[in-house]
């Protein structure tokens, strides 16, 4: 199967901040971003591996547009660390960081291209660990360190790309992203 056959149209559906379904859709997303670690640290460094903490964070900005993006990338960090203290405070920053970036990217790639890849997917969610790779040498991190988190997060990285790719094709096959929307595809 070609590169080019994976890809498809996607109209990014975004909702506003006066739009339910907006908190009804980060509500989701974020008990996902909650539930996922749960099931990745029984793996020894499953959280940095497997970059669980992400994944529905990638979803909701790459579908639902900035704003869900980043109500995702803010909850679900926050609302781990109280609820779990995952992740640790020490480090609460970092994922904080990284979480909105990757809402940033996965929503201007989506936004842009108007197309559904795995290969963009994959785009946001390395563009994600290489600039908080960078920030965190920036702030003072260890490069070594770093570079150990990035060679770690590969499978992560990966899993966000072609799994990210299958969950979005399910929403969109199912219809459940465009629950309750009008003429205008969502968008308001």
């Amino acid at each position: 199967m070609s590169a080019l056959a994976l890809s498809l149209p996607i109209e990014q559906r975004t909702l506003s901040l006066r739009d339910l379904r907006l908190y009804g859709f980060v509500a989701a997303f974020a008990a996902g971003n909650l539930l996922l670690p749960l099931a990745v640290h029984a793996v020894p460094q499953g959280g940095l591996i497997f970059l669980p903490i992400f994944f529905f964070t990638l979803l909701a900005a790459y579908r639902f547009g900035i704003t869900a993006g980043v109500l995702t990338a803010l909850a679900s960090p926050l609302l781990n660390h109280a609820l779990t203290g995952m992740p640790p405070s020490e480090v609460l920053f970092s994922v904080l960081a990284k979480s909105l970036l990757l809402a940033a990217f996965a929503a201007l790639l989506a936004l842009r291209t108007a197309r559904l890849s795995p290969w963009l997917l994959l785009l946001a969610a390395a563009g994600m660990q290489l600039a908080g790779f960078a920030l965190d040498v920036v702030r003072g991190g260890s490069l070594a360190a770093g570079l150990d988190g990035l060679r770690l997060g590969v499978p992560g990285v990966l899993i966000m790309g072609f799994g990210g790719y299958a969950v979005l094709r399910l929403l969109a096959r199912t219809g459940i992203d465009r629950a309750g929307s009008d003429a205008t595809g969502g968008a308001r």
